[in-house]
C-alpha cells in the first residue's frame, strides 16, 4: 500500500484505522513472506503428511500493532479501531506464550487391565480353607511399556474379628515367586493407603499388548465371622506414591463357615436410651453342632473409652442375674460365659442386662453388639443397642 493511496484515505477515514488495517494486512516479514507465530514441525524427508497436501497454517502475527495516531481533541476514536489493536495484541501475546508441556501417562495408570482367575464374583471361600487364585495384569497400550507392581489385599471387612476402629480381616496371604510361595506381610488394607507399597518386591514391567499372571493364595482364620468380602488387586507404579491413577479391579466373595452358630433373632432394650438404670436385651442362637459347646458373647464398646469399672454385664440363669467377667478385647467382651439360657431343641435364648454406672455423655457413641462361639468358630455379631452421635 503506497503512500498516496494512504493520503487519498485518510481524507475520509482516520489514521488510526488506517495504521491498524495496515499492520493487519501487511505484518511483519521475513524475506519478504508472511510469518507465522507457530506452526508445526515440517515431516522429516522421506515421511508423507498423514493428509495429503496438508501444511503448516499460518498463526496470527508474533508482533504488537505500530501505535495509531493521536484522536484529535472531542473527536471519538474511529469504531473498530481499538478492537483491531486489542486482536493484534492478544494473538501476540498467545504466540510468545510457550506451550505447557506434556506430562508422560504413568507407568501403570488406566492402560492396565486386571483380572481374577479360579474365583468367580459372588463365590464362596471357607474360614480357615486355603483357597488359591491367580490374577493378571495386562498392558492394554498399543505401544509403550508399563511398569507394574501386582498388589493384592482384601478390603475392610465386617466379619472381621474387630471391627469398631479397624475391619481387618485376620489370616495370612501368599504370592508365588519365582523361588516359590513367600507369604505377604498384610492380608487386609488398614486405615491408609500403605497396602499400595507392599509389592514392589515384585514389580515387573509390561509391553504394549503383554500379560503376566501369578498366583497367590489366602487362609482367612477362625477369628473371622461368615461374611461379604472384598478382595482388590491393583496395579500401582512401583516405588510411587501417587496412586490417584492406579488401576484396580475387585471380586467380592461370601465367606462361609459350616460350623458357625447361626444368630436367629435379637431382643433390643425396651427403652432406648442409656442411663444408670439396668439395660436388658435377649438374643436367639442355634448352631449346626448342637448346643453343648455354644457360649454366648456380649460386646460393650463405647468412644469414652469405657472400662470394665464403668459398666457391669450380668446374665439371667433361672430367675437370678449372674455378673459376668468382662476384659478389654475390641471393646469389653463378656469372657466365656457359662450360660445355659433356655433351651428349645437346637435353640438357645440369652438374656443379659447391662448397667452404667455414669450415663454416657451426650456426645458419645455407645455400641452394644451379642454373638456366640461354638467350639472356636463365629456367628455374625449383631447390635442391640446402637446410638451413633456422628
Amino acid at each position: 500500500m503506497n503512500a498516496s493511496v494512504i493520503a487519498r484515505i485518510a481524507k475520509i477515514v482516520p489514521l488510526a484505522v488506517v495504521a491498524a488495517v495496515g499492520v493487519t494486512a501487511c505484518g511483519p516479514t521475513e524475506g519478504g513472506a508472511s510469518v507465522a507465530a507457530s506452526a508445526p514441525a515440517s515431516a522429516p524427508a522421506g515421511t508423507s503428511s498423514a493428509t495429503p497436501g496438508a501444511g503448516a497454517v499460518p498463526a496470527a502475527p508474533t508482533t504488537e500493532a505500530a501505535p495509531a495516531a493521536a484522536t484529535p481533541a472531542g473527536q471519538a476514536p474511529a469504531a473498530g479501531a481499538a478492537t483491531a489493536r486489542t486482536d493484534v495484541k492478544a494473538a501476540a501475546k498467545a504466540a510468545a506464550k510457550p506451550a505447557a508441556p506434556k506430562t508422560p501417562a504413568p507407568s501403570g495408570g488406566s492402560g492396565i487391565g486386571i483380572t481374577f482367575g479360579g474365583l468367580s464374583e459372588g463365590g464362596k471361600i471357607g474360614l480357615n480353607d486355603l483357597v488359591p487364585f491367580t490374577v493378571t495384569w495386562k498392558n492394554n497400550d498399543a505401544t509403550g511399556t508399563r511398569s507394574v507392581a501386582p498388589v493384592v489385599s482384601t478390603q475392610q471387612y465386617q466379619g472381621a474379628p474387630c471391627t469398631m476402629v479397624l475391619a481387618m480381616a485376620d489370616g495370612t496371604l501368599e504370592r508365588k515367586d519365582a523361588s516359590g510361595w513367600k507369604k505377604l506381610d498384610h492380608l487386609s488394607q488398614g486405615g491408609g493407603m500403605d497396602y499400595a507399597g507392599t509389592a514392589d518386591d515384585a514389580a515387573f514391567t509390561l509391553a504394549a499388548g503383554e500379560s503376566r499372571t501369578i498366583e497367590f493364595r489366602m487362609r482367612l482364620s477362625l477369628a473371622n465371622r461368615p461374611g461379604r468380602i472384598t478382595i482388590e488387586a491393583d496395579a500401582p507404579v512401583p516405588h510411587s506414591k501417587n496412586y490417584l491413577d492406579m488401576a484396580k479391579a475387585e471380586l467380592n466373595a461370601v465367606v462361609v463357615d459350616s460350623h458357625s452358630p447361626e444368630m436367629l433373632s435379637v431382643m433390643p432394650p425396651a427403652k432406648g436410651v442409656i442411663t444408670t438404670d439396668p439395660l436388658p436385651f435377649s438374643f436367639r442362637v442355634s448352631s449346626p453342632d448342637g448346643t453343648a459347646g455354644l457360649r454366648p458373647r456380649v460386646t460393650v464398646w463405647s468412644s469414652d473409652l469405657l472400662t470394665a469399672d464403668g459398666v457391669t454385664v450380668e446374665a439371667r440363669v433361672g430367675d437370678v442375674w449372674k455378673p459376668v467377667e468382662l476384659k478389654d478385647d475390641c471393646g469389653l467382651v463378656t469372657v466365656d460365659p457359662n450360660v445355659p439360657g433356655v433351651r428349645d431343641g437346637n435353640t438357645v435364648e440369652y438374656t443379659f442386662r447391662a448397667t452404667f454406672k455414669e450415663a454416657p455423655k451426650d456426645g458419645a457413641n455407645v455400641d452394644i453388639r451379642v454373638s456366640a462361639d461354638s467350639n472356636g468358630h463365629q456367628s455374625v455379631q449383631r447390635s442391640v443397642f446402637l446410638r451413633d452421635a456422628r
